[in-house]
């Protein structure tokens, strides 16, 4: 059933697809019952895709000519400039990745990643993962994300699907947020 999806860099043709997905999915375009099956809390315009992308990258699921997810990676320069991000970020120096400080790991931040509802449940999150990691495993030893506390199903499909690691906690705008990484090389194989 996965055979037919390709997982790939995005292109600037993909950004369209892109906008659409992320709008379905943003947290205050969807009512409470659909929030439960997860959401975005970041919102990128065109500019932005195209600043990210030509930077670490946009990773994209493609089944036959449909976006069905993306996953992006950015560089801390870029994703300093986001708030929320910048929230995260520092706290880097009091958080720790198994037995290391996030400050002496080589990092990027990852995400926003999205799953389009109808492909949800059939490992698109892994393999963007794991197209991200290939791509990314020769620079950087981890990615670097967060998860709103509310939003379990994202903390399901990142901590127990995918084997991430909470390593910190924040609040930014009076909600409250997992900081959760991953290791490059566990993706790898």
């Amino acid at each position: 059933m996965l055979n037919d999806i390709e997982y790939r860099r995005a292109t600037v043709a993909d950004f369209a697809q892109i906008l659409t997905l992320q709008a379905k999915n943003l947290r205050w375009n969807l009512d409470e019952l659909q929030q439960q099956q997860g959401f975005l809390s970041v919102e990128y315009g065109a500019d932005e895709l195209s600043a990210i992308n030509n930077g670490l990258g946009i990773y994209v699921a493609i089944e036959g000519n449909q976006l069905r997810a993306y996953a992006m990676a950015e560089t801390n320069a870029f994703a300093a400039a986001v708030p929320i991000i910048a929230q995260m970020a520092s706290r880097f120096p009091g958080a720790r990745f198994h037995d290391q400080s996030l400050t002496d790991l080589r990092y990027f931040i990852y995400g926003p990643v999205c799953i389009d509802r109808a492909t949800r449940g059939r490992g698109l999150l892994n393999g963007l993962l794991k197209a991200m990691s290939a791509a990314l495993s020769a620079d950087f030893d981890l990615g670097i994300a967060f998860i709103a506390q509310s939003n379990i199903h994202s903390y399901q499909a990142h901590i127990r699907k995918n084997n991430m690691s909470v390593v910190d906690e924040f609040e930014f705008d009076g909600r409250r947020f997992w900081t959760v990484a991953f290791r490059l090389l566990d993706f790898v194989k």
